[in-house]
């Protein structure tokens, strides 16, 4: 199935997309600086995307975990699974003590 696939060249792809992106990302970020663009609107805007993103991420993992059980079972995907959401609960959890320790 996977014959024609250079794995090699996907790894080298790999890092020089992130330093694209990561290139692309700096001077974005300092010609909106420049343009006053990040202001208290952009903020709030931006913590209510994240709050909906994440809403959003918890359902899609408790979805694709449910679906895993059903189709494979306790195998290997599952356990991957499992480890995202506690990842993911904790991060919410560090956010949150963070945010409330800043207010």
């Amino acid at each position: 199935m996977y014959e024609e696939f250079d794995i090699w060249a996907f790894l080298s792809g790999l890092p020089l997309g992130l330093a694209i992106a990561g290139i692309i990302f700096y001077f974005s970020r300092r010609k909106g600086k420049k343009e006053r663009r990040f202001d208290e609107r952009y903020t709030n805007i931006h913590r209510q995307a994240r709050s909906i993103s994440w809403g959003a991420t918890t359902v899609a993992i408790l979805v694709a975990w449910a679906i895993v059980m059903i189709v494979e079972g306790p195998k290997l995907a599952f356990f991957i699974l499992a480890a995202i959401w506690v990842i993911h609960m904790i991060s919410y959890g560090i956010g949150a003590a963070i945010a409330n320790k800043q207010n």
